[in-house]
């Protein structure tokens, strides 16, 4: 008989390290009852953006790159410094928090109309199992390409809170075809690994119910080193 083969959320828990569970945890604080986030989506996530964690890319680069692969505007807008020399998309502490709180920023920008800097506005998607798939949505695309979508789906006669009508316009929204088939399926990979990872995760799936802990005070300047095969930035 050929040998089942191993599911990437399988192989990701065998070598998932404490501290990354942790710092998963930790950062799910920063949704709450009003969304339908949870630590499983904030691992899907993760492990859809830097193939659970093998793929991180260049430190210091302006594109898309570290834990969960932020591009270095919206690390910055963050909090995350990014740098050759220090690059916290590489820190899964700062990074994971970075990306619990951006989850959650979209998910409020998709629950009531919302104006954005680009000039548009969200249309209020009030189901929060719905409004889920336009925030990872977003995540992968961008607000403003999906509240754009929003708005070509409704003149279009279609349903402007529905992501099944929505996806369909993220090409026109700026995007183009490959955009737009890129999110429809980043979307479907993300809900599924959630959905594994709810069944086989031993993660604290009550964290979110916690209120996140004071930030602290992080440095910017200092340099990298590995410990125990694993990058760590020390403080100058």
């Amino acid at each position: 008989m050929p040998r089942e083969q191993t599911s990437n959320v399988d192989a990701w828990l065998k070598r998932e390290t404490p501290r990354t569970r942790r710092a998963l945890e930790s950062a799910s604080r920063h949704f709450d009852t009003d969304d339908s986030l949870t630590v499983n989506t904030l691992e899907a996530v993760y492990g859809q953006e830097s193939s659970f964690g093998t793929q991180l890319r260049e430190r210091g680069s302006a594109g898309a790159a570290g834990h969960f692969h932020f591009e270095k505007r919206t690390a910055e807008r963050y909090g995350l410094t990014v740098s050759k020399k220090n690059d916290q998309r590489f820190d899964i502490e700062r990074a994971s928090s970075a990306a619990a709180r951006y989850l959650k920023d979209l998910d409020s920008m998709f629950s009531k109309k919302t104006g954005l800097s680009s000039g548009k506005s969200t249309i209020a998607v009030k189901n929060v199992s719905e409004r889920k798939k336009f925030v990872l949505g977003a995540f992968n695309a961008g607000e403003g390409r999906v509240a754009g979508a929003q708005r070509l789906a409704e003149k279009a006669g279609k349903n402007p809170r529905l992501w099944s009508d929505v996806q369909k316009f993220i090409g026109l929204a700026r995007a183009g075809k490959d955009k737009e088939k890129e999110t429809r399926e980043y979307v479907e990979k993300v809900l599924s690994y959630e959905a594994e990872f709810a069944i086989k995760s031993p993660a604290d799936k009550s964290s979110k119910q916690k209120k996140p802990g004071k930030r602290q005070a992080w440095c910017t300047e200092g340099r990298w080193r590995t410990i125990d095969d694993r990058p760590v930035f020390i403080c100058a």
